[in-house]
């Protein structure tokens, strides 16, 4: 049986049309004009500094030495994320400091330290995640490898340079913590240094009974100058989870001559202190060696109140007595060199 047709008032339709109009389906296919003048009015919009062509925009961030710069827009931003851009960035912060002091050592609290350079230029740079250990050592592998060039060109001599080993061999426990002139920079990968370095400053963790005899015999040790002297080393470093990338990023900047700024307080060098040395289970007894010896380093120790440190020497000196002795001798005596260091300031 049929359906009884529905006739509407007014609407007239062919013998085969349907009852039903089916719509028609949309084309997916994109309107170029429109897009083309969408894109105009995104174009008339800009202002015009988002005009200004990329290898303009670089120069005026490097004379300005404003790290805001990038913020200021999403499209000045995208245009100054390239890499080489950041690498080029970092290199034009640093670079004074590096032709004034390239290859020198000296004392971080010496009064001759480095003034070259923009201490908040770098200091906003070095806040930014994307400056993390690699980029920086890959940055001053672009830096050694044209000042190589650069003294290969005016003296027509190879580049020739002795990396002063400050922390000493890193196989060798006897020569750990001594210097040492015999290792040879190479232009092409000088940021190897680095990792030699790094690894002589851990050794200590391999072989913590024989730095536990020789403690107080420790020389000051020296830095290089690699950053001016009112850097500002990024909070978040002070702050767990530790991973190696921020530790090794730490290290950089205390080996580099960076120092504790006036308004990092003891509060928080102490609470970077109580993540690195855990008493609660079921952390406790895993220290973090390599974290509260930059901290001695840096001397956030002397900077406590007398009574916090008093209280600090007490809580490590409670946990020492309980790994004294059968198989955890060798975290007691991390807790005793620990208890050592903080006596010692």
């Amino acid at each position: 049986m049929e359906l009884t047709p529905i006739k509407v008032r007014g609407k007239r339709r062919l013998g085969n049309e349907a009852v039903v109009a089916i719509p028609k389906m949309r084309s997916k296919a994109v309107d170029k004009s429109k897009l083309h003048k969408s894109q105009r009015s995104r174009e008339s919009k800009a202002s015009y500094l988002e005009k200004i062509p990329l290898e303009i925009l670089e120069r005026i961030l490097w004379y300005s030495e404003n790290v805001n710069l990038p913020r200021s827009s999403p499209l000045i931003g995208r245009l100054l994320s390239g890499r080489s851009t950041l690498r080029e960035t970092f290199i034009v912060a640093f670079q004074p400091t590096w032709d004034a002091w390239f290859g020198c050592i000296g004392y971080r609290h010496d009064s001759t330290l480095p003034a070259e350079g923009n201490p908040d230029f770098q200091s906003g740079l070095l806040e930014y995640p994307w400056t993390n250990i690699s980029f920086i050592l890959e940055s001053w592998d672009f830096y050694v490898q044209r000042f190589a060039k650069l003294e290969q060109s005016e003296t027509n001599q190879p580049f020739h340079l002795q990396h002063i080993r400050i922390w000493g061999d890193p196989d060798n426990p006897a020569n750990a913590m001594t210097k040492d002139y015999s290792n040879i920079v190479d232009s092409q990968k000088a940021s190897r240094c680095f990792f030699h370095d790094y690894a002589a400053f851990r050794t200590i963790e391999e072989h913590i009974g024989y730095y536990l005899r020789t403690f107080y015999t420790q020389p000051i040790n020296p830095t290089f100058l690699e950053v001016h002297k009112d850097t500002r080393i990024p909070d978040s470093l002070f702050t767990s989870p530790y991973s190696d990338d921020k530790i090794q990023k730490l290290f950089w900047l205390v080996r580099g001559g960076a120092r504790l700024s006036p308004d990092q307080t003891w509060e928080l060098t102490l609470q970077s202190f109580r993540d690195a040395v855990p008493e609660t289970l079921p952390h406790v007894g895993k220290v973090n060696l390599t974290m509260i010896r930059l901290l001695y380093t840096l001397g956030a120790y002397q900077t406590w109140p007398e009574h916090v440190s008093t209280d600090e020497a007490d809580r490590i000196y409670s946990i020492l007595r309980k790994f004294i002795g059968g198989s955890t001798a060798e975290i007691a005596a991390k807790y005793e060199y620990i208890f050592r260091m903080l006596y010692r300031g």
